[in-house]
C-alpha cells in the first residue's frame, strides 16, 4: 500500500535516538517510496565554561570554531568535552554505527580511531599516548581491546550521523529541532508534540531521552548535583567530596574530582559499600549449562535462580581452575578493597567472572516471561546483589580506583542517600545519619521517577493499566493501553551499546510494521 506522507518524531539525538533514526533508515531505504519526514528533537548543549579543566576548554573552543559544540548521536554520556577520564573498555563496550555502510561492528570505531588519531592527539591531550600523558597503560588509541574517551565515540557517532544525512534516500528527509519535547498527546492516528515555541502532529513518536536519575530538590541547589553533566560542577567542589553512587559512572566522577578538580578525598557510598569490578571479554566463547531458559522452566521462582546462579559461579571457578571463594564471600565482602585487589592480580580473558557476564546479564530478560511479578521482583533483586561482580567499569578505571584507596584519597563505605530529606542527608547501616556539605548523585536509572509518558497520562491518554501503572511492550517499546493494543508512541533505551543497539533495531522494525498495516494517511 502506498501512502501520502509519513512523518516520525524522535525526542532525544543521543545515541539511543541516532541509532533508532539509523535503523529506521536502513528499514525503509528499499522498502518504500512514500514521503518520510523525521524530526529529531535535541535541545542546544550549555556548558558552565568556568567547571571545564583546560583540556575540556580546549576542546569546546575548537567545537565553537567549526560551529559543531551540539554533535548528534552522543548525548551527554558521550559528550565529546567529557574528561578524558571517561573511558569505556575497548571491544566489550564500544559498537560501531556506520548505518551509511550498514556496519555494526567494533572495529569500524577502531578504524575510525586509526584515520584521526593526529585530531584525537590534539583534542585529548590529557589521554593521547602521542603526548606521552596517558593516565593509565591500557589508555592507548592503537590496541583494539584497549580503552578510549567516551567524548571520542561522540564525535565518531557525529561524524556517521553526518554521513548518514549525506547518503539518505530522496523519499526520506530529516531535520534536527533544537529544542526538548516538552509533552506529547497520542491518540488513535496520530501524536500531537509539544516544545516550548512550536506544536507538530505525527504519525509514531519515539522517545529517546535516556535513563531517569534521581531528581535534584529545588533546596539542594548548589550543594547536590548530578553525575552527569560534568560542568554542572566543580569550581566550588571542597576538599572532602561525597559520590552517591559506586558503579561506573560513580567512580569515573570520583577519578575525575581526584586527578583534575583537586579534591582531595572522596567518599564513594553504595548501599552495600561496593563498588563495580572491571568487566573484561572472555577469552573464548562460554556455554553456561545452568542460567538458560530450559533450567528455569522446571521451576520458575527466586529460589531456582539463586540455585542456578550458585552452580553457575562454582562451575566457571572450576573450568578456570581458580580457587572459589564461595558464595557468601562473593556476596557478601567484608573488605573491598582486598576483594579488588585480589581479583586484579589474578584477572584474565579466562576469568570465571568474564565466562559469565554475559549468561548474567542476559539472564532475567530470557526468563522473565516465566516468572510470577513477584518472583520477577524478587529475582531483579537477586541480580541487583550480584551486579559488582559483573558490571561495564574499564580495568584501567579499576586499577586507579585501587590507587586512590590506597593511597587513602578513596573511600568505600556502605549507606543510604535519603532522598526525601531538604537538607542532604545519608543514613548508615547502624541508622546514624550524616549531612554531608557537597554531593554529587551517580545514583543511575531511578524507577521511581515517572518517564516522559508521565506527560501524556496527564493530558488523559490511555496508557495505563487496570492498576495505574505504565505498560510497555517489552518486545517493541510501545506504550500499551487499558485495552492491551499498542499506541504509537515507542521508547528506546538501553544501558549499553549492545542493548541500545538491540532495542533500536526492535523499534525500528515496530514503526515499519505499525506503517504497513495503518490505513493510507
Amino acid at each position: 500500500m502506498q501512502y501520502k506522507s509519513w512523518r516520525i518524531a524522535i525526542a532525544g539525538a543521543g545515541v539511543s535516538g541516532f541509532a533508532t533514526l539509523g535503523h529506521l533508515v536502513t528499514q525503509l531505504r528499499d522498502r518504500t517510496e512514500t514521503p518520510i519526514q523525521i524530526y529529531l528533537f535535541q535541545p542546544e548543549r550549555t556548558y558552565q565554561e568556568a567547571n571545564l579543566t583546560e583540556a575540556q576548554q580546549t576542546r569546546l573552543a575548537h567545537f565553537k570554531a567549526l560551529d559543531q559544540q551540539n554533535p548528534i548521536g552522543s548525548g551527554q554520556v558521550y559528550d565529546p568535552v567529557q574528561p578524558a577520564l571517561f573511558t569505556f573498555n575497548g571491544s566489550s563496550a564500544v559498537r560501531g554505527f556506520d548505518f551509511a555502510q550498514q556496519r555494526f561492528d567494533t572495529a569500524n570505531y577502531f578504524n575510525w580511531v586509526q584515520a584521526n588519531r593526529d585530531l584525537l592527539a590534539a583534542l585529548y591531550p590529557d589521554f593521547a599516548p602521542e603526548r606521552g600523558q596517558q593516565r593509565h597503560r591500557a589508555h592507548t588509541l592503537d590496541d583494539l581491546h584497549g580503552t578510549s574517551p567516551r567524548g571520542a565515540y561522540g564525535l565518531y557517532l557525529d561524524e556517521q550521523f553526518r554521513r548518514l544525512l549525506a547518503h539518505l534516500p530522496s523519499h526520506i528527509t530529516v531535520q534536527t529541532i533544537p529544542q526538548a519535547l516538552q509533552s506529547f498527546v497520542p491518540s488513535k492516528q496520530e501524536v500531537h508534540v509539544q516544545t516550548a515555541t512550536a506544536s507538530y502532529w505525527v504519525n509514531q513518536l519515539v522517545c529517546a531521552t535516556g535513563h531517569r536519575f534521581a531528581p535534584i530538590r529545588p533546596e539542594w541547589q548548589g550543594q547536590v548535583f548530578s553525575a552527569y553533566p560534568c560542568d554542572r560542577y566543580g569550581a566550588e567542589l571542597p576538599a572532602n567530596l561525597t559520590i552517591v553512587g559506586a558503579g561506573p559512572s560513580g567512580i569515573e566522577v570520583a577519578l575525575h574530582a581526584l586527578h583534575n578538580l583537586g579534591v582531595e578525598r572522596v567518599s564513594l557510598v553504595s548501599r552495600r559499600g561496593y563498588a563495580r569490578l572491571p568487566q573484561i571479554e572472555p577469552a573464548v566463547p562460554y556455554t553456561c549449562p545452568w542460567l538458560t531458559r530450559q533450567q528455569m522452566q522446571r521451576n520458575p521462582t527466586a529460589q531456582r535462580a539463586q540455585y542456578l546462579l550458585r552452580q553457575s559461579l562454582l562451575t566457571a571457578y572450576q573450568v578456570s581452575d581458580i580457587a572459589y571463594p564461595g558464595w557468601e564471600a562473593m556476596l557478601h565482602i567484608e573488605d573491598y578493597g582486598r576483594f579488588l585487589a585480589d581479583y586484579l592480580q589474578q584477572v584474565t580473558p579466562a576469568h570465571p567472572l568474564a565466562r559469565l557476564a554475559r549468561p548474567v546479564m542476559s539472564f532475567y530478560g530470557q526468563t522473565k516471561d516465566l516468572l510470577s511479578s513477584e518472583e520477577q521482583v524478587k529475582v531483579r533483586r537477586l541480580l541487583s546483589s550480584m551486579k559488582h561482580l559483573f558490571a561495564t567499569q574499564s580495568l584501567a578505571g579499576a586499577e586507579l580506583m585501587l590507587a586512590a584507596m590506597q593511597a587513602g584519597r578513596l573511600s568505600l563505605k556502605a549507606g543510604t542517600f535519603l532522598t526525601h530529606h531538604k537538607t542532604p542527608t545519608i543514613a548508615w547501616p547502624s541508622n546514624e545519619q550524616w549531612q554531608p556539605n557537597s554531593v554529587i548523585l551517580a545514583t543511575g536509572f531511578d524507577s521511581q521517577i515517572s518517564p516522559i509518558y508521565s506527560l501524556a497520562i496527564a493530558q488523559g491518554a490511555g496508557v495505563v493499566d487496570d492498576d495505574g501503572k505504565l505498560v510497555v511492550n517489552s518486545i517493541t517499546g510501545a506504550l500499551i493501553n487499558a485495552y492491551g493494543t499498542n499506541t504509537n508512541c515507542y521508547r528506546t533505551a538501553g544501558t549499553s551499546l549492545s542493548s541500545v543497539n538491540q532495542q533500536a533495531a526492535q523499534t525500528a522494525k515496530a514503526l515499519v510494521r505499525q506503517m504497513v498495516l495503518s490505513p493510507e494517511t
